[in-house]
């Protein structure tokens, strides 16, 4: 294994699980908090169709489905709020649409199957250090967004409506929550793959709730899993020989699933 850590695709790959692991379950907080389980099927889809684009036209992958799917969040709530209707509803339309679209490009420009596959099961050990710099510049973003707005965003959970006649902007707050959880899909996908992506960003949340008693314990506590997770699996896969993603999905899940044993009982 020493001589393992000692190559430079592993160690970035060790970087961005690591920070990747902790940052991102915050998100994965606020997804449960606002019931927008539905916009992380329109992000992964949109996230493959920003791959294709990015395939067929041979721009920067990485950027090209950070675009797609922020260009999807401002539509999904845009519609949203001008249609009155719930975003669940809205994303379920883009995710229809944005696979659609990903496989017409796939088509007509005849991006190769294992490249569009690669979309599905990340690319953790390709990365550059361009990638590094991006994942740990967006994680210290949101840590801080999280540090700095905690009370509005504890005033914006318990009700909308209450924290909006209490003088917090909602409708920023609702805005960049999408808006982060948009760009922390994207940078999953290029990590994990969209497959299991959920590993890192509902799995720890899902835990931290189950025995977090407040809104800062399953902040920290989802972070704290999620840093186990993606530790815990990095170093377990090296062993076992298989992917990252797939032992840090298994050890998440197999914890998910004792802790609620123990919970029930």
């Amino acid at each position: 294994m020493l001589e393992l850590l000692s190559l430079t695709p592993i160690i970035k790959g060790l970087i961005l699980l690591v920070v990747a692991g902790v940052s991102f379950p915050i998100t994965g907080v606020y997804l449960l908090r606002l019931n927008l389980l539905p916009l992380r099927f329109m992000l992964m889809h949109g996230a493959i169709l920003g791959g294709a684009v990015a395939l067929s036209f041979s721009w920067n992958p990485f950027v090209t489905v950070i675009a797609v799917n922020l260009l999807l969040v401002l539509l999904m709530t845009k519609a949203s709020r001008s249609l009155k209707i719930d975003a669940g509803y809205v994303s379920s339309f883009y995710m229809v649409i944005s696979i659609s679209l990903a496989f017409i490009l796939v088509y007509k420009f005849n991006v190769q199957a294992k490249d569009t596959l690669s979309l599905l099961w990340g690319s953790l050990y390709t990365s550059d250090w361009k990638d590094v710099v991006a994942v740990i510049a967006f994680s210290f973003l949101l840590i801080m967004f999280q540090l700095f707005y905690y009370r509005r965003l504890q005033a914006f959970f318990f009700d909308r409506e209450i924290a909006y006649t209490s003088g917090v902007n909602e409708r920023f707050i609702y805005y960049t929550i999408v808006l982060l959880t948009a760009l922390t899909v994207a940078m999953a996908m290029k990590i994990i793959g969209a497959l299991l992506l959920d590993a890192l960003l509902l799995l720890p949340a899902l835990i931290a709730t189950f025995h977090a008693k407040s809104l800062r314990g399953v902040l920290v506590w989802s972070s704290l899993w999620g840093g186990l997770f993606a530790t815990g699996g990095f170093f377990l896969a090296l062993i076992i020989d298989i992917p990252a993603s797939s032992m840090i999905a298994v050890l998440a899940s197999i914890v998910f699933i004792v802790i609620f044993i123990i919970k029930r009982k």
